[in-house]
């Protein structure tokens, strides 16, 4: 079961040109004050619906951003990313989770950048989500 606030991409469109793409919805954590993930961990975990595809050598790094406001754009502040993922490991089905590491999330929004680079990805959805059991180990 899924709480719909928990959710920041439910099968975003990311078969797109290279560039910064930012999740649909932001996650309001209120006066965090530095200390989000301090208590039990919490995780963003990412689900590809439909597999990536690219006509190049297209490369995606997933990023945990945090923002003043529910304007996610270049102003955002990257938390923790991952490496540039070749399209080609994006496949259906593929789960990928980042913690929200204790003491460095310090504004009021979280949300998720993704950078696709290299070359434009024809296809490709995914869908990220703030749990506290990935169903994966990261």
């Amino acid at each position: 079961m899924l709480d719909k606030q928990c959710l920041l991409s439910d099968s975003q469109d990311l078969g797109q040109t290279a560039n910064d793409y930012y999740s649909t919805y932001t996650y309001n954590l209120g006066d965090v004050d530095g200390d989000i993930g301090s208590g039990a961990p919490l995780w963003i975990e990412f689900v590809v619906d439909e597999a990536f595809t690219s006509a190049g050598s297209a490369t995606v790094v997933i990023a945990i951003i945090d923002e003043a406001d529910t304007t996610l754009d270049g102003s955002s502040v990257v938390i923790i990313q991952t490496a540039a993922l070749a399209y080609t490991v994006l496949t259906e089905g593929k789960k990928i989770a980042l913690a929200l590491p204790a003491g460095l999330i310090t504004q009021q929004y979280i949300g998720v950048k993704y950078t696709i680079a290299g070359a434009t990805t024809t296809a490709g959805t995914i869908s990220a989500y703030i749990t506290d059991k990935p169903s994966i180990n990261s």
